[in-house]
């Protein structure tokens, strides 16, 4: 696991070469895979790169059989965080991320769909959820370092999802999904600190106190960073979650649920 992880964090530095550096999904998207079921990666910012290419190589680790997808959904291809504030375009490009769901989930019946978006691709996974059609659901959404609102309005989304919708988040990447979403925005367009760094605000919309109580919302699990997921190299910064050994050890797991 030394080597994969290490080579993991390496291969965040080969990001600006953007696709040309992220080849080892390119294989996993074959009618073998797409027999036991479809995981659609949305990346950050960054687009397709060597960052959601180490997600790829992780779930393969952890012996995931699912064809595996990563749908570059910017307008441009430079990293830009312009890519942010086009909340029009990102809407039209999560309903063809949307499409491809129905698409695949007609051609093959009953096998399980699960959502992966890092950063700004976080968004995009909510995004594709409100434009899934009625009767369509998707089995799991797995959010890293979400550049989503905390008052992102999560819960209505919960029941497109057959087993929930996993929230990875981590103070210590208040510099890019906080300051850096105070200044250019979330996805949602707003100003503020982001889900990924300190998580969903969960309030009852529907007490008519003064203040809105906190619920617990079984389908909706929000992990913080913890100290012990740094020997699965994930220090907790904006990336780490990415980490090909901790995407095996703590993302792979979620998405054998069916």
């Amino acid at each position: 696991m030394f080597g994969l992880g290490f080579r993991s964090m390496l291969r965040v530095g080969f990001a600006l070469f953007g696709s040309m550096a992220a080849r080892f999904h390119r294989s996993l998207a074959g009618t073998t895979r797409l027999e036991h079921g479809l995981i659609i990666i949305l990346p950050g910012i960054e687009g397709c790169s060597s960052i959601n290419d180490s997600i790829a190589r992780g779930l393969v680790a952890g012996q995931l059989p699912h064809a595996i997808r990563i749908i570059d959904w910017r307008r441009f291809r430079p990293w830009n965080p312009l890519h942010l504030a086009m909340e029009r375009h990102n809407r039209t490009q999560a309903r063809v991320v949307a499409e491809v769901i129905t698409d695949y989930q007609r051609n093959f019946p009953g096998q399980p769909v699960h959502l992966i978006g890092h950063s700004a691709g976080a968004g995009m996974a909510l995004f594709a959820l409100e434009q899934l059609p009625a009767g369509h659901s998707v089995t799991s959404v797995t959010l890293m370092a979400a550049a989503v609102s905390r008052k992102f309005d999560v819960a209505r989304l919960l029941d497109r999802t057959r087993i929930g919708i996993w929230n990875f988040y981590s103070p210590l990447d208040l510099p890019t999904v906080g300051l850096g979403t105070i200044v250019f925005g979330t996805m949602d367009r707003c100003h503020s600190v982001s889900a990924g760094a300190l998580g969903f605000q969960l309030v009852d919309k529907s007490t008519q106190a003064a203040e809105s109580s906190v619920v617990a919302m079984p389908k909706l699990h929000q992990i913080r960073f913890q100290p012990n997921m740094i020997k699965c190299w994930n220090f907790g910064g904006h990336f780490g979650s990415t980490n090909a050994v901790f995407v095996r050890r703590h993302i792979a797991p979620i998405l054998l649920l069916r």
